[in-house]
């Protein structure tokens, strides 16, 4: 609802327009037509252009205490609208300015110089109140009072009845009772049921005792008179309000006890002081809860309007050039009039505009957590009265507007360090490069969102990197303060300084944010696993910590004990910067100065907050306090989340990378986190990272420059897009159906010749006992008419014509972050669909639960879509094939031959036999060596079958060219080449197929460097051998034409075609894996150890593993002290690996040096040396920094990971090399960090152009069929909540009191740890000092002892 005040006998009036959304009509529509026909439309109310400023103040209700019913919907108001005798406290204007705002005045009725313009006269007047946010209990002298209560006792108190049971409507009551200056009447009730100290809130009218309305006016008519004789004397209304003594003149006027007295006073000051701004003042110092409050009044609306903060969030922005001020709970939705146009002036444009800071467009954001009010005051130049009462004309009067608005601003309490200057707390919405517009509208927002996804994700790489020089990234300082937090902590560990038991890294959020975070938490505890890395509810922390009462964490293995947060690191991930929760959450935990946040834009509501606190003992923080890593996507309509979770998986890829690698890049580090990540596992990750913007393009349709891809490069877009349509058909089966029994029952009703007795009748059918036959046949015809329908829809479609004809369920398969968050973007989908394409969606976990949870409900017809990992790397195989199993098993459940229809998303090109269909996504990543190993086995495979079939050739060919043919498959070189050419031309080996040749070749003659070798691994098997003879018979003809070879060029990264490799099922791939883990296991020496015969091959080629190693230890210990110094390794080392330099040497001792006491015991060099051979050449590598001295993560540049480790292997010998296996078992983490961060987003990204395929389609259907009639709205639900900033399940209303609360336990923490060390220090020095004078009375002792036994031998001697 919205509420506006207009003219009406020159006093305003309010008109309160009311609408109830539906669920499939768009509210900013309907409320727009509501205003239009009572305000716009209307002839009764107007806007005069005498200089009256016209406000419009509108809530959006979510329902969390009542239903959402029209009687619910805001504004709220309390009372009906009342004539009450008032005194003219600016209610009429002194004046008329010109609407040019010009100096020229003309004055009103009102204004002249009678004696009776300051007496009383009967005035219309309303409150209305909107209110986001929950108001939980009111405190009346010392007692708490809840909402129910106080809903029974406002009636009775302002004898008016209950207007709706919302929690809303009783904060209008209250301003009711105590908005009363100016009204003796009012004021008079006020002190009576609020103002005394007798004064209670009770539902018992009995024991309430109020006097009624006339007594009121009663006891008014005496103050009345008392001070209409002062009016009459001379003074005035002002005189008399801002003089204590003169206010004391009505008090005595009145005779009677003490009560009486105290009665009278309460009810003066209340006629003098309680204006809007002190009302809402007294309300908030007595009501808990969460509020944002906009709060008018008809005696008021002429010059004011009052707005409060305190739990709830509220922003104000000026436009000065346009002259409209806008406010609202979101930071976002007052940027509307950037790009307004208004008669005012054009359109300002980002980062253009007027050089005078006057004129620039601002936004001013209340203190939420501290609570603050703001006057704002229009009226100076049409009243002469101060806008504000007595109590408050200390405040600071702060002009806006180019000096024509005043603004009043009140804090509850300064929580911030703020400036006494309030244009240094406001935020520039011109010239600020990093305030982001609002997006411009467009047909469909859940598509541009997905089509957006290639382009953000580069924007987000590219800023990381910092690629672009004339821009800086704030991403990258917040990353420098993340990193300076990091070294922190790991210094506290170092130094055994750190708490047992707390955690280090907390991540928090809530729904979508919260699943990404989680696995965020669990990709960094695996990386590091002696750190304590924890993942937890926005909700539940809020529930802990930040309630008076605290909500218990029932299932979860958190509590007030188990918990210590003190010193952790807080990352919050919040992509909207405004649910209720996770800002709550970083006002709760700001006190360690430890939070930062991940979110879409710089300028969001928890951004605020953190920029808000300094600490005040960190001079680097006040320099840089950037705790905001932003994602840049900005406000997104759509309430399906797909660019915003692509965004901030990518970057929390990003923060991940470079927590690792600052912890990686110092020693002791590594060692105190027991980190199992390495520098390569980081190089081979932002490898896959930066090659993801090619998957993501072809999954989506666009680059990511956001141009249009040819259909061919988008092949993936348009299979998940047509698998999508399928599963619209699915849906729609039921709406087609129903579409054409309609049609069908009006065509035969109306015609009266049903199918079958119009073909009897055109057959000539006479007989009348066989016409009840045919009847039979059409009344059947007419009960089973849906689903004949359905049967023939499918035939035609061509889909599954057994399954059930009921509505569908999608069940969602894939690791937890993932299926849930498609399940949410797919139930958001079909939010607000019709019920006869209604859809339910589950989703599980096909390694974990799936099995356990939905396999029992599945039925013929369900629709199961499962993402499974890349199992053709040997870390994820066994998982793929765990993903098999469930989804094999939940599809083979089959009922009258029918079962689920499944569908996988994957990147290994394998079709399940029961799913009904697969969808392979391209590579894009260079090989890793397991796939390499597997390859070259296979190829080394079909080289021996050539081999055989070239032993066993025709009688054409002798057999001293068959062995010179055989020898020249072994050989690479350009003669040998010819040779097996020549054999191969006249040998009588058999063809089997020769069609994949005409594509093999002209790769091979185009770039010489392609050879056979590596051309014949991307054939399939069969037909190798025909390959081969072909492929040799084009060389001889080719031979014939002379030209000139073409100079290879350098492929930078290099992949293979899915569709031309072996494939594998996940079983398959598991065997072949398994293999190659035994035969390497046979290679291995007697202590199960990699030989090192690969690394230094002179110093243990006779002895045995340890033997070996101790024997090298020992030579290169010179000093022979145990231990190897710095330069006793470097130059040991140096005589036996000469390739390796002196630095390189040096990095390899420093990483080896656990205990970093400079030196290299036996048990760390026996480490050293068991280290694979690809970890070793790894710590060669140079520095982590960049050019500019940046920390950076390098891609790896190999063409396939662990191509140095492959360089000098004997092909032959992959399978049975366990250096080669171990290096490709060191690359399982890599794997498993690929899996969790690049193929699982473009797994979620492919499923998102599924489902938006299925969602299009269906609501295209109901559009085009009633000609957009039934059309809906896809990117948004019934609920409206794209942001969540109402309180749910928890309250923030304790928050800013649980923050002193920790603040203060976090300072008795801190002087309890520090006064244990210094007491353990002081027992420390007194034991010491102890142990000397022990030391000191024993030395004294003996001494006397001595002398005692030097004077007895004396005496013996002399005697």
């Amino acid at each position: 609802g919205v509420i506006t005040y207009c003219r009406s006998k020159r006093l305003p009036v309010g008109v309160r327009s009311r609408v109830v959304n539906k669920k499939r009509t768009d509210l900013s529509k309907l409320i727009r037509a509501k205003v239009k026909r009572d305000v716009f439309d209307s002839l009764a109310n107007s806007f005069p252009s005498d200089g009256f400023v016209p406000f419009f103040s509108g809530h959006t209700r979510f329902a969390t205490s009542s239903k959402a019913t029209f009687d619910g919907t805001h504004p709220q108001r309390w009372t009906p609208p009342t004539n009450r005798r008032f005194y003219n406290f600016g209610i009429v204007p002194d004046r008329t300015v010109a609407v040019d705002a010009s100096t020229s005045t003309s004055f009103s009725p009102f204004s002249k110089s009678a004696p009776d313009k300051d007496f009383p006269r009967l005035v219309r007047t309303e409150i209305y109140v909107t209110h986001n946010g929950d108001f939980d209990f009111y405190e009346q002298n010392g007692k708490t009072c809840d909402l129910e209560v106080i809903q029974k006792w406002l009636p009775i108190a302002t004898s008016a009845a209950l207007p709706a049971t919302v929690d809303s409507a009783c904060i209008a009551g209250f301003i009711d009772l105590i908005r009363c200056q100016g009204c003796f009447s009012l004021s008079a009730r006020y002190a009576v049921c609020l103002g005394l100290p007798t004064s209670k809130i009770t539902e018992d009218p009995v024991a309430a005792n109020l006097p009624s309305v006339n007594q009121y006016d009663k006891v008014a008519s005496l103050f009345e008179k008392e001070l209409d004789d002062m009016l009459s004397g001379g003074e005035t209304l002002e005189t008399i309000s801002s003089d204590e003594h003169k206010r004391q003149v009505l008090d005595d006027e009145e005779l009677g006890g003490d009560g009486l007295r105290l009665f009278a006073k309460v009810a003066v000051d209340a006629f003098f002081d309680n204006d809007l701004l002190n009302s809402t003042k007294i309300f908030l110092g007595a009501a808990s809860g969460s509020f944002g409050l906009c709060i008018t009044s008809s005696l008021d609306a002429q010059r004011q309007l009052c707005l409060a903060a305190r739990g709830q969030t509220l922003s104000i922005a000026l436009y000065p050039k346009k002259g409209i001020i806008c406010f609202g709970s979101e930071q976002a939705a007052v940027k509307v009039g950037m790009n307004a146009e208004l008669p005012g002036g054009a359109p300002d444009v980002l980062g253009k505009t007027h050089l005078d800071i006057d004129n620039d467009d601002l936004r001013l954001d209340l203190d939420d957590l501290g609570g603050e009010i703001i006057l704002l005051d229009w009226g100076k130049r049409r009243f002469k009265n101060p806008a504000v009462s007595p109590p408050n004309r200390g405040v600071v009067k702060h002009s806006l507007m180019n000096g024509r608005v005043d603004a009043y601003l009140l804090q509850e309490s300064k929580v911030h360090n703020a400036s006494g200057l309030l244009y240094h707390r406001m935020t520039r919405l011109t010239r600020n490069q990093f305030i982001k517009p609002l997006p411009e509208k467009t047909a469909d927002p859940v598509l541009k969102d997905i089509q957006d996804i290639p382009l953000i994700c580069r924007e987000i790489q590219e800023d990381w990197r910092n690629m672009n020089k004339s821009k800086m990234s704030f991403n990258r300082l917040t990353a420098w303060n993340l990193a300076r937090c990091i070294r922190k902590k790991m210094d506290s560990y170092v130094e055994g300084s750190a708490q047992s038991r707390s955690t280090d890294i907390l991540l928090t959020g809530c729904e979508v944010s919260l699943w990404l975070a989680e696995q965020f938490a669990c990709d960094l505890q695996k990386s590091f696993p002696k750190l304590n890395v924890t993942s937890v509810s926005s909700n539940k922390l809020l529930g802990l910590f930040g309630q008076e009462m605290s909500i218990p964490v029932v299932g979860y293995p958190m509590s007030n004990k188990t918990t210590k947060l003190d010193n952790a690191i807080v990352i919050i991930v919040s992509h909207s910067g405004g649910t209720f929760s996770p800002l709550a959450v970083s006002n709760l935990l700001n006190t360690n100065n430890n939070v930062f946040v991940v979110t879409s834009e710089w300028d969001s509501q928890i951004g605020k907050q953190l920029r808000a606190a300094h600490n005040e003992d960190d001079h680097m923080m006040l320099l840089f306090n950037s705790r905001v890593f932003t994602t840049d996507v900005g406000l997104r309509p759509a309430e399906p989340c797909s660019v915003s979770v692509a965004a901030t998986q990518q970057l929390l890829t990003c923060i991940f990378q470079h927590i690792a690698i600052v912890i990686l890049s110092n020693q002791r580090y590594r060692h105190t986190s027991g980190a199992i990540i390495t520098e390569h596992d980081l190089r081979i990750l932002e490898r896959c990272n930066q090659d993801n913007l090619h998957a993501l393009e072809e999954i989506v349709g666009l680059d990511y420059f956001g141009n249009k891809i040819t259909k061919d490069q988008a092949s993936a877009e348009q299979e998940l897009r047509h698998a999508g349509r399928v599963w619209a058909d699915h849906i729609l089966e039921n709406a087609r159906a129903y579409v054409i029994t309609f049609v069908y029952i009006m065509a035969t009703v109306i015609s009266g010749y049903p199918i079958a007795s119009a073909i009897a009748k055109g057959a000539g059918l006479v007989n009348s006992t066989a016409w009840y036959f045919v009847r039979l046949i059409d009344a059947l015809i007419y009960f089973y008419l849906p689903q004949i329908n359905v049967l023939i829809i499918r035939v035609i479609q061509r889909r599954a014509i057994r399954h059930r004809m009921v509505g569908r369920t999608v069940v969602i398969a894939d690791i937890p972050w993932v299926a849930q968050a498609a399940e949410a973007f797919l139930s958001k989908i079909f939010a607000v669909s019709y019920s006869i394409a209604g859809l339910n969606v589950l989703s599980g976990n096909p390694a974990d639960h799936f099995v356990h949870r939905h396999t029992h409900r599945v039925v013929r017809g369900t629709l199961i879509v499962c993402g499974r990992p890349d199992g053709r790397l040997s870390a994820l195989t066994s998982l793929e094939a765990s993903c098999c199993l469930s989804v094999n098993q939940a599809s083979s459940i089959q009922s009258i031959g029918s079962t689920a229809e499944s569908i996988t998303i994957g990147h290994n090109p394998y079709k399940l036999p029961l799913s009904a269909r697969g969808i392979f996504l391209d590579r894009h990543r260079p090989l890793f060596l397991c796939e390499k190993m597997l390859d070259q086995i296979d190829a080394e495979s079909r080289r021996k079958r050539i081999r055989l079939d070239l032993s066993m050739g025709g009688q054409s060919t002798s057999r001293r060219k068959r062995q010179t043919a055989i020898v020249a498959l072994e050989d690479h070189s350009e003669h040998k080449s010819n040779v097996l050419n020549d054999v191969l031309a006249t040998s009588g080996v058999p063809t089997l197929v020769s069609k994949d040749i005409n594509e093999l070749w002209p790769s091979m003659k185009k770039s010489p460097s392609v050879t056979f070798d590596h051309a014949i691994q991307t054939i399939p098997e069969a037909n190798v051998l025909s390959a081969r003879k072909s492929v040799e018979r084009q060389a001889l003809q080719d031979k014939k034409v002379k030209a000139s070879p073409v100079t290879p060029t350098k492929q930078a990264r290099p992949t293979l075609n899915a569709a031309a490799e072996k494939r594998r099922s996940s079983t398959a791939l598991l065997g072949a894996y398994t293999n190659l883990q035994k035969n390497a296991e046979r290679c291995l020496d007697c202590s199960g150890h990699i030989p090192t015969q690969n690394l230094i091959e002179s110093a243990i080629a006779e002895r045995k593993w340890n033997d070996g190693l101790r024997e090298i230890f020992e030579r290169l210990d010179v000093n022979d002290d145990g231990a190897l110094s710095r330069d006793e390794f470097v130059a040991g080392f140096h005589k036996l690996k000469p390739d390796l330099t002196k630095e390189q040497l040096m990095r390899i001792f420093d990483e080896c040096d656990v205990d970093d006491n400079g030196s290299l015991s036996l048990a760390e060099f026996v480490h050293m040396m068991k280290l694979p051979r690809m970890d070793i050449a790894y710590m060669c590598e140079p520095s982590i920094r960049d050019e500019t001295g940046v920390i950076q993560v390098r891609a790896s540049e190999e063409s396939f990971f662990g191509e140095r480790v492959m360089q000098g292997a004997e092909q032959s010998q992959f399978a049975q090399n366990p250096a080669l296996t171990g290096a490709s078992k060191s690359q399982d983490f890599a794997q498993e960090l690929y899996e969790c961060r690049i193929a699982s987003m473009q797994r979620f990204v492919a499923m998102a152009v599924m489902f938006h395929e299925m969602g299009r389609t269906v609501e295209g259907f109901f559009r085009k069929i009633s000609c957009g009639l039934l059309s809906y709205r896809y990117d948004r639900t019934h609920s409206i909540m794209r942001i969540a900033t109402t309180a749910s399940p928890v309250s923030g209303a304790d928050v800013r009191e649980r923050m002193r609360v920790l603040q203060m336990l976090k300072k008795i923490h801190h002087s309890v740890h520090v006064i244990s060390i210094a007491y353990i220090r002081y027992r420390k020095e007194k034991e010491k000092r102890h142990l000397s004078e022990l030391e000191e009375i024993a030395q004294m002792r003996r001494s006397t002892t001595n002398d005692t036994d030097d004077t007895v031998s004396s005496e013996d001697s002399s005697h």
